[in-house]
Protein backbone atom coordinates (compact mmCIF):
# COMPACT_ATOMS: atom_id res chain seq x y z
CA UNK A 1 0.00 0.00 0.00
CA UNK A 2 1.48 3.36 -0.99
CA UNK A 3 1.72 6.22 1.47
CA UNK A 4 -0.84 8.42 -0.34
CA UNK A 5 -3.57 5.75 -0.16
CA UNK A 6 -2.78 5.01 3.52
CA UNK A 7 -3.16 8.69 4.38
CA UNK A 8 -6.65 8.82 2.74
CA UNK A 9 -7.81 5.82 4.77
CA UNK A 10 -6.38 7.21 7.96
CA UNK A 11 -8.27 10.49 7.46
CA UNK A 12 -11.64 8.69 6.96
CA UNK A 13 -11.54 6.65 10.19
CA UNK A 14 -12.21 9.51 12.63
CA UNK A 15 -15.13 10.66 10.47
CA UNK A 16 -16.80 7.18 10.55
CA UNK A 17 -16.25 6.89 14.28
CA UNK A 18 -17.95 10.22 14.94
CA UNK A 19 -20.91 9.28 12.77
CA UNK A 20 -21.42 6.02 14.72
CA UNK A 21 -21.37 7.91 18.01
CA UNK A 22 -24.08 10.30 16.78
CA UNK A 23 -26.23 7.37 15.65
CA UNK A 24 -25.75 5.65 19.01
CA UNK A 25 -26.63 8.79 20.97
CA UNK A 26 -29.67 9.39 18.77
CA UNK A 27 -30.93 5.86 19.42
CA UNK A 28 -30.55 6.37 23.17
CA UNK A 29 -32.46 9.64 22.92
CA UNK A 30 -35.29 7.97 20.99
CA UNK A 31 -35.49 5.15 23.54
CA UNK A 32 -35.57 7.69 26.36
CA UNK A 33 -38.42 9.59 24.69
CA UNK A 34 -40.38 6.34 24.19
CA UNK A 35 -39.86 5.44 27.86
CA UNK A 36 -40.92 8.91 29.01
CA UNK A 37 -44.12 8.82 26.94
CA UNK A 38 -44.95 5.30 28.15
CA UNK A 39 -44.24 6.14 31.79
CA UNK A 40 -46.40 9.26 31.57
CA UNK A 41 -49.24 7.23 30.08
CA UNK A 42 -48.99 4.63 32.85
CA UNK A 43 -48.94 7.35 35.51
CA UNK A 44 -52.03 8.97 34.01
CA UNK A 45 -53.81 5.59 33.91
CA UNK A 46 -53.01 4.92 37.55
CA UNK A 47 -54.12 8.38 38.59
CA UNK A 48 -57.45 7.78 36.86
CA UNK A 49 -58.16 4.90 39.30
CA UNK A 50 -56.43 6.19 42.44
CA UNK A 51 -57.27 9.59 43.97
CA UNK A 52 -54.54 12.17 44.15
CA UNK A 53 -54.63 12.09 47.95
CA UNK A 54 -53.45 8.49 47.82
CA UNK A 55 -50.62 9.08 45.38
CA UNK A 56 -49.19 11.69 47.75
CA UNK A 57 -49.82 9.74 50.98
CA UNK A 58 -49.21 6.11 50.08
CA UNK A 59 -47.04 5.58 53.13
CA UNK A 60 -49.06 3.92 55.91
CA UNK A 61 -48.15 4.97 59.42
CA UNK A 62 -49.03 3.35 62.79
CA UNK A 63 -51.89 5.00 64.67
CA UNK A 64 -52.82 5.02 68.34
CA UNK A 65 -55.47 2.29 67.98
CA UNK A 66 -57.62 0.48 65.42
CA UNK A 67 -60.32 3.15 65.48
CA UNK A 68 -57.90 5.93 64.60
CA UNK A 69 -56.21 3.58 62.12
CA UNK A 70 -59.44 3.09 60.16
CA UNK A 71 -60.08 6.85 60.18
CA UNK A 72 -56.54 7.41 58.89
CA UNK A 73 -57.16 4.89 56.09
CA UNK A 74 -60.39 6.66 55.16
CA UNK A 75 -58.49 9.93 54.87
CA UNK A 76 -55.75 8.20 52.89
CA UNK A 77 -58.34 6.87 50.44
CA UNK A 78 -59.74 10.34 49.95
CA UNK A 79 -63.26 9.36 51.02
CA UNK A 80 -65.29 12.52 51.72
CA UNK A 81 -66.93 12.83 55.13
CA UNK A 82 -70.45 12.51 53.71
CA UNK A 83 -69.57 9.11 52.18
CA UNK A 84 -68.87 7.29 55.47
CA UNK A 85 -70.48 6.94 58.86
CA UNK A 86 -69.48 5.40 62.17
CA UNK A 87 -71.82 3.76 64.65
CA UNK A 88 -70.86 2.44 68.09
CA UNK A 89 -73.02 0.12 70.13
CA UNK A 90 -71.69 -1.82 73.12
CA UNK A 91 -68.45 -3.47 71.98
CA UNK A 92 -69.11 -3.22 68.24
CA UNK A 93 -67.98 -0.24 66.18
CA UNK A 94 -69.27 -0.25 62.60
CA UNK A 95 -67.84 1.81 59.73
CA UNK A 96 -69.86 2.07 56.50
CA UNK A 97 -67.59 3.46 53.78
CA UNK A 98 -68.74 4.43 50.31
CA UNK A 99 -66.22 3.99 47.50
CA UNK A 100 -66.46 5.75 44.15
CA UNK A 101 -66.16 3.01 41.53
CA UNK A 102 -64.76 5.50 39.00
CA UNK A 103 -61.65 6.14 41.11
CA UNK A 104 -60.84 2.82 42.80
CA UNK A 105 -62.14 -0.67 43.42
CA UNK A 106 -63.10 -2.31 46.71
CA UNK A 107 -60.05 -4.60 46.72
CA UNK A 108 -57.73 -1.59 46.75
CA UNK A 109 -59.69 0.08 49.56
CA UNK A 110 -59.75 -3.22 51.46
CA UNK A 111 -55.96 -3.57 51.27
CA UNK A 112 -55.32 0.00 52.44
CA UNK A 113 -57.67 -0.31 55.43
CA UNK A 114 -56.40 -3.77 56.44
CA UNK A 115 -52.78 -2.64 56.17
CA UNK A 116 -53.45 0.44 58.27
CA UNK A 117 -55.29 -1.61 60.92
CA UNK A 118 -52.43 -4.11 61.25
CA UNK A 119 -49.89 -1.29 61.59
CA UNK A 120 -52.07 0.17 64.36
CA UNK A 121 -52.01 -3.02 66.45
CA UNK A 122 -55.17 -4.61 65.08
CA UNK A 123 -55.88 -8.16 63.96
CA UNK A 124 -58.00 -9.25 61.01
CA UNK A 125 -60.80 -11.54 62.19
CA UNK A 126 -62.68 -12.10 58.95
CA UNK A 127 -63.22 -10.80 55.47
CA UNK A 128 -66.14 -11.54 53.16
CA UNK A 129 -67.25 -10.40 49.73
CA UNK A 130 -70.90 -10.28 48.72
CA UNK A 131 -72.12 -12.61 45.99
CA UNK A 132 -72.39 -9.68 43.58
CA UNK A 133 -68.92 -8.39 44.49
CA UNK A 134 -70.39 -4.96 45.25
CA UNK A 135 -69.78 -5.13 49.02
CA UNK A 136 -66.91 -6.17 51.29
CA UNK A 137 -67.36 -7.01 54.99
CA UNK A 138 -64.30 -6.85 57.26
CA UNK A 139 -63.90 -7.44 60.99
CA UNK A 140 -60.93 -6.48 63.16
CA UNK A 141 -59.98 -6.66 66.84
CA UNK A 142 -57.20 -5.18 68.96
CA UNK A 143 -55.39 -6.43 72.04
CA UNK A 144 -56.00 -3.29 74.16
CA UNK A 145 -59.76 -3.87 74.47
CA UNK A 146 -62.58 -6.28 73.68
CA UNK A 147 -64.10 -4.17 70.93
CA UNK A 148 -64.84 -5.52 67.46
CA UNK A 149 -64.42 -3.18 64.50
CA UNK A 150 -66.61 -3.90 61.50
CA UNK A 151 -66.01 -2.25 58.13
CA UNK A 152 -68.57 -2.39 55.33
CA UNK A 153 -67.27 -1.23 51.94
CA UNK A 154 -69.72 -0.54 49.14
CA UNK A 155 -69.87 1.28 45.82
CA UNK A 156 -71.72 4.59 45.99
CA UNK A 157 -72.42 4.98 42.29
CA UNK A 158 -72.84 1.45 40.93
CA UNK A 159 -76.63 1.61 40.66
CA UNK A 160 -76.43 4.72 38.48
CA UNK A 161 -74.14 2.98 36.00
CA UNK A 162 -75.81 -0.40 35.72
CA UNK A 163 -78.79 -1.18 33.48
CA UNK A 164 -79.37 -4.46 35.31
CA UNK A 165 -82.80 -5.69 36.39
CA UNK A 166 -83.49 -4.60 39.99
CA UNK A 167 -84.14 -7.55 42.30
CA UNK A 168 -85.35 -7.08 45.89
CA UNK A 169 -85.33 -10.01 48.31
CA UNK A 170 -87.44 -9.81 51.48
CA UNK A 171 -86.75 -12.25 54.33
CA UNK A 172 -89.88 -12.78 56.43
CA UNK A 173 -90.40 -13.85 60.06
CA UNK A 174 -87.52 -12.23 61.94
CA UNK A 175 -88.08 -11.78 65.67
CA UNK A 176 -88.25 -15.36 66.89
CA UNK A 177 -84.53 -15.87 67.43
CA UNK A 178 -81.14 -14.21 67.93
CA UNK A 179 -77.59 -15.53 68.24
CA UNK A 180 -75.39 -17.11 65.58
CA UNK A 181 -78.13 -17.69 62.99
CA UNK A 182 -79.20 -14.05 63.17
CA UNK A 183 -75.58 -12.92 62.90
CA UNK A 184 -75.15 -15.08 59.79
CA UNK A 185 -78.21 -13.53 58.17
CA UNK A 186 -76.86 -10.08 59.05
CA UNK A 187 -73.60 -10.95 57.27
CA UNK A 188 -75.47 -11.39 53.98
CA UNK A 189 -75.58 -8.71 51.31
CA UNK A 190 -76.98 -5.54 52.98
CA UNK A 191 -79.28 -5.00 50.01
CA UNK A 192 -81.48 -7.83 51.34
CA UNK A 193 -84.50 -6.50 53.26
CA UNK A 194 -85.52 -7.93 56.65
CA UNK A 195 -89.23 -8.22 57.56
CA UNK A 196 -89.59 -8.25 61.36
CA UNK A 197 -92.64 -9.42 63.31
CA UNK A 198 -93.48 -6.81 65.99
CA UNK A 199 -93.77 -7.43 69.74
CA UNK A 200 -91.72 -10.66 69.82
CA UNK A 201 -88.88 -11.30 72.29
CA UNK A 202 -86.16 -10.50 69.77
CA UNK A 203 -87.91 -8.07 67.42
CA UNK A 204 -85.99 -4.98 68.52
CA UNK A 205 -82.71 -6.91 68.69
CA UNK A 206 -83.12 -7.85 65.04
CA UNK A 207 -84.02 -4.27 64.11
CA UNK A 208 -80.89 -2.87 65.77
CA UNK A 209 -78.52 -5.54 64.42
CA UNK A 210 -79.96 -5.16 60.91
CA UNK A 211 -79.52 -1.39 61.09
CA UNK A 212 -75.92 -1.87 62.15
CA UNK A 213 -75.21 -4.28 59.27
CA UNK A 214 -76.83 -1.93 56.77
CA UNK A 215 -79.99 -3.95 56.04
CA UNK A 216 -83.26 -2.19 55.35
CA UNK A 217 -86.06 -3.35 57.67
CA UNK A 218 -89.84 -3.46 57.35
CA UNK A 219 -92.66 -4.41 59.71
CA UNK A 220 -94.02 -7.91 59.07
CA UNK A 221 -97.60 -7.15 60.15
CA UNK A 222 -99.48 -10.23 61.51
CA UNK A 223 -102.90 -10.43 59.85
CA UNK A 224 -105.79 -12.87 59.89
CA UNK A 225 -105.56 -15.84 57.49
CA UNK A 226 -108.48 -17.71 55.95
CA UNK A 227 -107.93 -20.75 58.17
CA UNK A 228 -107.84 -18.92 61.51
CA UNK A 229 -108.00 -20.09 64.34
CA UNK A 230 -106.44 -23.31 63.04
CA UNK A 231 -103.44 -21.21 62.08
CA UNK A 232 -102.60 -18.33 64.42
CA UNK A 233 -100.92 -15.23 62.95
CA UNK A 234 -99.29 -14.37 66.29
CA UNK A 235 -99.62 -11.78 69.07
CA UNK A 236 -101.42 -8.49 68.49
CA UNK A 237 -102.54 -9.46 65.00
CA UNK A 238 -105.08 -7.62 62.85
CA UNK A 239 -108.46 -9.35 62.40
CA UNK A 240 -111.33 -8.57 60.06
CA UNK A 241 -113.75 -8.15 62.97
CA UNK A 242 -111.61 -5.34 64.46
CA UNK A 243 -112.91 -1.80 64.13
CA UNK A 244 -110.99 0.63 61.90
CA UNK A 245 -109.89 2.63 64.96
CA UNK A 246 -108.52 -0.48 66.70
CA UNK A 247 -106.71 -1.51 63.51
CA UNK A 248 -105.12 1.92 63.26
CA UNK A 249 -104.00 1.80 66.89
CA UNK A 250 -102.53 -1.65 66.31
CA UNK A 251 -100.51 -0.49 63.31
CA UNK A 252 -99.33 2.56 65.25
CA UNK A 253 -98.18 0.12 67.94
CA UNK A 254 -96.17 -1.83 65.36
CA UNK A 255 -94.44 1.35 64.24
CA UNK A 256 -93.69 2.39 67.82
CA UNK A 257 -92.24 -1.07 68.56
CA UNK A 258 -90.07 -1.02 65.41
CA UNK A 259 -89.29 2.67 64.74
CA UNK A 260 -86.37 2.06 62.36
CA UNK A 261 -88.50 0.18 59.84
CA UNK A 262 -89.19 2.06 56.62
CA UNK A 263 -92.00 -0.10 55.21
CA UNK A 264 -94.36 -2.97 55.96
CA UNK A 265 -95.72 -6.19 54.48
CA UNK A 266 -98.35 -8.67 55.63
CA UNK A 267 -97.64 -11.84 57.63
CA UNK A 268 -100.27 -14.41 56.59
CA UNK A 269 -103.37 -12.21 56.06
CA UNK A 270 -105.05 -14.17 53.26
CA UNK A 271 -108.41 -13.05 54.71
CA UNK A 272 -107.45 -9.57 55.95
CA UNK A 273 -105.76 -8.45 52.71
CA UNK A 274 -108.96 -9.27 50.81
CA UNK A 275 -111.01 -6.93 53.02
CA UNK A 276 -111.17 -3.35 51.74
CA UNK A 277 -112.10 -1.75 55.10
CA UNK A 278 -109.29 -3.53 56.93
CA UNK A 279 -106.65 -2.61 54.38
CA UNK A 280 -107.82 0.99 54.10
CA UNK A 281 -107.32 1.39 57.87
CA UNK A 282 -103.89 -0.28 57.72
CA UNK A 283 -102.65 1.66 54.72
CA UNK A 284 -103.85 5.03 56.03
CA UNK A 285 -101.51 4.67 59.02
CA UNK A 286 -98.58 3.61 56.80
CA UNK A 287 -99.16 6.61 54.56
CA UNK A 288 -99.40 8.98 57.53
CA UNK A 289 -96.03 7.72 58.80
CA UNK A 290 -94.30 7.68 55.40
CA UNK A 291 -93.90 3.89 55.16
CA UNK A 292 -94.14 1.92 51.93
CA UNK A 293 -96.19 -1.28 51.58
CA UNK A 294 -95.41 -4.69 50.07
CA UNK A 295 -98.31 -7.02 49.34
CA UNK A 296 -96.99 -10.49 50.18
CA UNK A 297 -99.73 -11.98 48.00
CA UNK A 298 -100.75 -14.76 50.39
CA UNK A 299 -104.04 -14.86 48.50
CA UNK A 300 -105.06 -14.34 44.89
CA UNK A 301 -108.02 -12.38 46.28
CA UNK A 302 -105.83 -9.69 47.83
CA UNK A 303 -106.87 -6.12 47.06
CA UNK A 304 -104.03 -4.60 49.11
CA UNK A 305 -101.63 -3.74 46.27
CA UNK A 306 -104.28 -2.09 44.10
CA UNK A 307 -105.69 -0.16 47.07
CA UNK A 308 -102.22 1.08 48.04
CA UNK A 309 -101.75 2.33 44.47
CA UNK A 310 -105.09 4.13 44.62
CA UNK A 311 -104.04 5.74 47.91
CA UNK A 312 -100.76 6.86 46.28
CA UNK A 313 -98.58 4.87 48.69
CA UNK A 314 -95.23 3.53 47.41
CA UNK A 315 -96.08 -0.14 46.89
CA UNK A 316 -94.94 -3.36 45.27
CA UNK A 317 -96.21 -6.92 45.25
CA UNK A 318 -94.47 -10.22 45.76
CA UNK A 319 -93.50 -11.86 42.49
CA UNK A 320 -92.42 -15.26 43.82
CA UNK A 321 -91.92 -17.17 47.08
CA UNK A 322 -88.43 -18.60 46.96
CA UNK A 323 -88.70 -21.41 49.52
CA UNK A 324 -92.13 -22.89 48.82
CA UNK A 325 -93.47 -25.53 48.69
CA UNK A 326 -90.23 -26.82 50.25
CA UNK A 327 -86.48 -26.38 50.02
CA UNK A 328 -84.57 -28.79 47.80
CA UNK A 329 -82.15 -28.74 44.88
CA UNK A 330 -85.06 -29.39 42.54
CA UNK A 331 -87.10 -26.47 43.90
CA UNK A 332 -84.04 -24.22 43.76
CA UNK A 333 -83.56 -24.94 40.06
CA UNK A 334 -87.26 -24.36 39.37
CA UNK A 335 -87.10 -20.95 41.08
CA UNK A 336 -83.95 -19.94 39.19
CA UNK A 337 -85.53 -20.94 35.89
CA UNK A 338 -88.59 -18.87 36.74
CA UNK A 339 -86.42 -15.88 37.65
CA UNK A 340 -84.68 -16.14 34.27
CA UNK A 341 -88.07 -15.91 32.56
CA UNK A 342 -89.13 -12.95 34.72
CA UNK A 343 -85.95 -11.08 33.81
CA UNK A 344 -87.02 -11.09 30.17
CA UNK A 345 -90.33 -9.36 30.88
CA UNK A 346 -89.73 -7.10 33.91
CA UNK A 347 -87.29 -4.44 35.02
CA UNK A 348 -88.08 -4.81 38.75
CA UNK A 349 -88.70 -8.04 40.70
CA UNK A 350 -89.48 -8.76 44.36
CA UNK A 351 -88.96 -12.20 45.92
CA UNK A 352 -89.91 -13.33 49.43
CA UNK A 353 -88.16 -16.03 51.45
CA UNK A 354 -87.96 -16.90 55.16
CA UNK A 355 -85.32 -16.94 57.88
CA UNK A 356 -86.34 -19.34 60.63
CA UNK A 357 -83.81 -22.17 60.17
CA UNK A 358 -80.21 -22.92 59.23
CA UNK A 359 -81.51 -24.86 56.21
CA UNK A 360 -83.28 -21.74 54.91
CA UNK A 361 -80.07 -19.75 55.32
CA UNK A 362 -78.09 -22.30 53.30
CA UNK A 363 -80.85 -22.43 50.67
CA UNK A 364 -80.75 -18.65 50.30
CA UNK A 365 -76.96 -18.49 50.04
CA UNK A 366 -77.06 -21.19 47.35
CA UNK A 367 -79.65 -19.16 45.47
CA UNK A 368 -77.57 -15.97 45.71
CA UNK A 369 -74.49 -17.79 44.43
CA UNK A 370 -76.40 -19.36 41.53
CA UNK A 371 -77.88 -16.03 40.34
CA UNK A 372 -74.64 -14.05 40.62
CA UNK A 373 -74.06 -14.34 36.87
CA UNK A 374 -77.58 -13.23 35.91
CA UNK A 375 -78.37 -9.71 34.75
CA UNK A 376 -79.83 -8.65 38.10
CA UNK A 377 -78.81 -6.07 40.66
CA UNK A 378 -79.74 -6.83 44.25
CA UNK A 379 -81.38 -3.78 45.86
CA UNK A 380 -83.34 -2.97 49.04
CA UNK A 381 -87.09 -2.69 48.51
CA UNK A 382 -87.03 1.12 48.72
CA UNK A 383 -84.91 1.20 45.54
CA UNK A 384 -87.84 -0.26 43.59
CA UNK A 385 -89.75 2.99 44.03
CA UNK A 386 -87.05 5.23 42.60
CA UNK A 387 -87.69 6.45 39.09
CA UNK A 388 -85.05 6.19 36.38
CA UNK A 389 -86.48 9.30 34.69
CA UNK A 390 -84.53 12.55 35.05
CA UNK A 391 -85.89 15.27 37.31
CA UNK A 392 -87.92 17.99 35.61
CA UNK A 393 -86.30 21.34 36.28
Amino acid sequence: MNKRKYRRLKKRRPQNTGKHIYIFLGAILILFLIYFIFASHVKRSLNNKIPGSITTKLKLEPQENVHSGILAAIELLGVPEKKFRVKEEDNLITFRIGIDEDTMDLNFANSIISGQVELSGGKILSGKESVTGLNHYLQYSESQNEKIYEVILYYTNHANKSPLIKLAIVLDDFGYFKGELLEDFCSLDPNITFAILPHLDHSRTVMNLADRSGHETIIHMPMEPLNYPKINPGPKAIYVHDSPNNIKKRVEGYIKNLPLCVGANNHMGSLATADNDVMEAVLSVLKKNGLYFVDSRTSQSSIAYKLAQDMMIPTFENTMYLDTPKISDEVLQIKIDRLKKLIKTRDKILIISHCTSRELYVFLTDFLERISELDVELVPVSELFKSDLPDIL
